[in-house]
């Protein structure tokens, strides 16, 4: 997997006393991975070690098989989308992206086709001779992405590129993101904007107090977390008591909690929940108005698991 994308071995990060990544085994091939968790998380801090900006106090990293701190080879195959701007404020965009690609050793005339050919792929054409200053921020995240499609890497970090995007740039964005992708590269996303992410992969790691708490795809994740975070069912009924008495002892209860006019049932097995619920209810004849669940996505999960990250650990 090493030889085919990013690898850390028991990697850990301090910022002197503060622990910026502690313990990290992780393993990322082609496609797009979401790394999800709260600021001061750890997400930044992991993009940094994987390019070779900041050298772990313990353990390995390795970009297809190398050490990015001391193989240039390794660093050239990497392009990071910072969450902060990375381009000069005054130079037209398509100057930035020609100095972008100069820094990585073409010649001039190869740099100015290459934003050109960049500009194309976001469709930026038209605002390329713009002072970057002047830019939206959806637009400067286009941009960015731009430049990663273009330039000849197998790893691309996109560090919250969502953050401050209206709903428009947002779609486009993500079409670029698939794009890169689908063409076989190791795509890492971090982003607090969770929904997005489960539309664009079902591969996540979830971070917490700089320790990856969990990784993989998104329903194993929560049949794995699933015994410390039960779901939470409502369901609205006129007579919940009733109701709590034919679910309490069920295999898939968990806990049953009578409120008002409804009943709160915890379980660790939804899908067997779901499925025998709505015939309890006809067999009982019971006068149930309704029913619904918000623990099911992955901003639910991310909540629950991230808010008891230090018990976790």
């Amino acid at each position: 997997m090493s030889e085919q994308g990013i690898a850390l071995k028991a990697v850990s990060v301090f910022y002197g006393e503060v622990v910026g990544l502690s313990c990290i085994d992780l393993e990322l091939g082609p496609g797009i991975t979401g790394l999800v968790g709260p600021n001061g998380s750890g997400k930044t801090t992991f993009m940094r070690s994987v390019t070779g900006l900041l050298e772990p106090r313990e353990g390995t990293v390795r970009v297809l098989g190398e050490n990015p701190f001391t193989s240039a080879h390794a660093r050239s195959r990497i392009s990071l989308v910072p969450a902060t701007e990375c381009f000069l404020e005054n130079a037209s965009a398509r100057r930035n992206l020609e100095i972008a690609f100069l820094a990585r050793g073409h010649s001039t005339a190869v740099s100015k086709t290459i934003a050109q050919r960049a500009l194309e792929r976001v469709s930026l054409v038209q605002d390329g001779e713009r002072a970057f200053r002047t830019w939206s921020r959806g637009m400067r995240q286009r941009l960015k992405l731009g430049l990663a499609l273009t330039a000849d890497v197998d790893i691309v970090l996109l560090d919250e590129p969502f953050l401050g995007v209206d709903p428009p740039s947002r779609h486009h964005l993500k079409a670029l993101i698939k794009e890169l992708g689908d063409a076989g590269r190791c795509v890492v996303i971090s982003s607090h904007v969770l929904h997005e992410i489960e539309a664009l992969t079902h591969r996540v790691g979830i971070l917490a107090h700089g320790r990856l708490l969990g990784h993989g795809d998104i329903e194993t994740l929560l049949a794995t977390f699933r015994e410390r975070f039960p779901q939470r069912i409502l369901i609205d009924t006129a007579d919940p008591r009733r109701l709590a008495g034919l679910l309490v002892g069920r295999a898939y209860a968990r806990s049953v909690v009578v409120l008002e006019k409804r009943v709160e049932l915890l379980t660790v097995d939804p899908e067997a929940a779901f499925a025998e619920l709505p015939k309890l209810i006809s067999e009982e004849d019971l006068d149930v108005r309704g029913l619904s669940s918000q623990d099911q996505s992955l901003d639910a999960l991310f909540s629950q698991v991230t808010e008891a990250g230090a018990q976790l650990l």
